[in-house]
């Protein structure tokens, strides 16, 4: 049993500890910077600094905006599209043609 721990759990243990604090980090991280970077523009005194983070966030809205609309209308299209025909392809033929 004490190989079992020596090979199998101290080594898994270690890694979800690894994982679990990367995962932790990112998500606590993430959220927090921008929210810190958005008090800092608004107590600042220069107007231009607060447009600027303005139309930085705009676009980075309609950014993340765009490719959901995008990918909805790619599905639509793959829905659309004609089954492939039941034949070979022209290649396949050709060479059966050039074969006789």
């Amino acid at each position: 049993m004490a190989w079992w721990r020596k090979k199998v759990v101290s080594p898994a243990r270690r890694a979800w500890a690894a994982v679990s604090t990367r995962v932790r980090a990112r998500n606590a991280g993430s959220s927090g910077s921008i929210l810190k970077l958005h008090e800092d523009v608004q107590t600042c005194g220069y107007r231009d600094v607060q447009v600027m983070f303005d139309i930085l966030t705009s676009e980075l809205e309609a950014s993340t905006q765009r490719p959901a609309v995008k990918h909805q209308h790619q599905q639509q299209q793959r829905k659309r599209r004609p089954p492939p025909p039941p034949w070979p392809s022209h290649r396949s033929s050709s060479v059966i043609a050039a074969a006789q």
